[in-house]
């Protein structure tokens, strides 16, 4: 006996794992081949044993005594002395199984998506499950809800594969199998791509517009309000994809503002959401509300860098996701103290809903003896309109060639000037501002009626 039985067995297993075993070791004899289970050890006794594990290691396998152990050698009379020898085959076995999945870019590839697409069959027939059991019919705003969660579990395992993938994306070619794997896709988590971020946040941190229309400032309107319709048929028309047309829409708007800072407006209210768009289809909601959540935090930031006061106006905030809550909250919270421009984002907004929710307020003031009957007036109902912190609308613009209002400022609107531009609204340009400006400023003749 020159060593003892466990250093002579963590040398065979290590040969054993890294393929350098011959002839002299083991016998070509399958008596004793290392994976044979010997019942030899069986049947003999402690003493065969030890004798076996001392002076013929090559007699039955490293495997046979990981998996029966060796008796021969517990000095203590346990039968756990083999214990390391499982635990360095562990160790081996998962140093292996990284080598071979970080040296393979198919691998790197490949398991993370096949991990997602088991997660997402999970999660779709845990749904599909919970549907069929449930003897009530679904709700809108649960199917909303439902949506909302994998969009965010969507593009979360989107910016897990995209970093699991990235040495894969970097060292492949450009063109074969390897190309065809990290070939974007076009659907509605691409929205969310990185590079889509940073053309947002250059942007909103771009240079302010350059006044160009000419009109005296004491001419331009004050306060401009704008229905951006026809993100929809542009998306459609020219992705294919309609929630592609409301991401573009979210950019014009960052412009619109920037020209309406330029030329001297102190107000823009914007119609962004109604709460008769509820109705539409549980994606196309999901998307417009992950776009809004997604920018309040950048849009907070540069609120406060260039001045602009912003205020969220909405008549059935109920049913808004709570995430998207938190964020309006914040920047609500966070720019009240600007002052330089004014900004005002109808989201879920009703203008008939605005007028009974101020009818609603004057009836309890008055039941609670704070309000006279005798002062209800047109002062009073103002006062608890939503946009009691800013003047009416001058100017009312609608994209897309539609001519009406779509309950939007219903109120506000009694002498407004209304344009009505053939555009869809991501197709805006600064040129289409200034021509209504100066329309306004040169042959609008506002009379109130006198």
């Amino acid at each position: 006996m020159t060593q003892d039985w466990k250093s002579r067995a963590e040398t065979m297993l290590s040969r054993f794992i890294n393929d350098d075993i011959d002839s002299d070791t083991f016998p070509s004899s399958s008596k004793f081949s290392p994976f044979s289970l010997d019942l030899a050890v069986e049947n003999s006794s402690n003493s065969d044993a030890s004798s076996a594990c001392y002076d013929d290691a090559y007699y039955f396998g490293v495997y046979d005594r990981l998996r029966y152990g060796c008796k021969g050698c517990d000095t203590d009379g346990e039968f756990g002395q083999c214990v390391s020898l499982y635990l360095s085959w562990a160790k081996i076995a998962f140093a292996r199984i990284i080598r071979a999945y970080v040296s393979s870019p198919l691998c790197l590839a490949l398991a993370p998506l096949i991990l997602g697409l088991l997660v997402g069959f999970l999660v779709g027939k845990r749904s599909n499950d919970s549907k069929i059991c449930s003897s009530k019919p679904e709700k809108k705003e649960s199917r909303i809800d439902e949506i909302w969660l994998r969009r965010k579990l969507a593009m979360g395992f989107s910016r897990f594969l995209g970093r699991i993938t990235m040495p894969f994306r970097v060292f492949s070619s450009s063109s074969g199998p390897r190309a065809i794997l990290t070939r974007k896709v076009n659907s509605d988590v691409d929205l969310f791509k990185d590079e889509r971020d940073k053309s947002t946040r250059a942007e909103l941190k771009g240079a302010v517009s350059v006044r160009e229309s000419g009109v005296d400032l004491r001419r331009v309107p004050r306060h401009v309000a704008v229905i951006m319709d026809g993100n929809r048929r542009y998306g459609k028309a020219k992705y294919g994809n309609a929630t592609r047309g409301h991401w573009d829409g979210s950019k014009t708007l960052i412009e619109f503002a920037k020209w309406c800072i330029a030329e001297g407006v102190q107000v823009l209210t914007v119609y962004a959401f109604s709460t008769e768009n509820w109705d539409r289809d549980p994606s196309e909601v999901s998307a417009l509300m992950s776009i809004f959540c997604k920018y309040c935090d950048e849009l907070r930031v540069e609120a406060i860098k260039q001045g602009i006061q912003i205020h969220v106006l909405s008549t059935d905030d109920t049913r808004i996701p709570q995430e998207v809550m938190s964020g309006i909250n914040q920047m609500v919270m966070e720019t009240k103290r600007c002052n330089k421009f004014t900004m005002n984002i109808c989201l879920s907004y009703g203008g008939r809903g605005e007028i009974t929710n101020a009818c609603r307020l004057i009836a309890k003031d008055v039941k609670e003896g704070n309000l006279d009957i005798d002062g209800v007036d047109e002062q009073a109902l103002e006062r608890r309109m939503l946009t009691g912190h800013c003047c009416d609308p001058d100017i009312i613009i609608r994209t897309s060639g539609e001519e009406r209002l779509s309950n939007f400022l219903l109120w506000q609107a009694a002498y407004s000037e209304f344009f009505f531009l053939k555009k869809q609204w991501p197709e805006l340009q600064k040129d289409d501002l200034i021509g209504v400006i100066r329309t306004y400023a040169r042959g609008r003749k506002r009379r109130y009626g006198k």
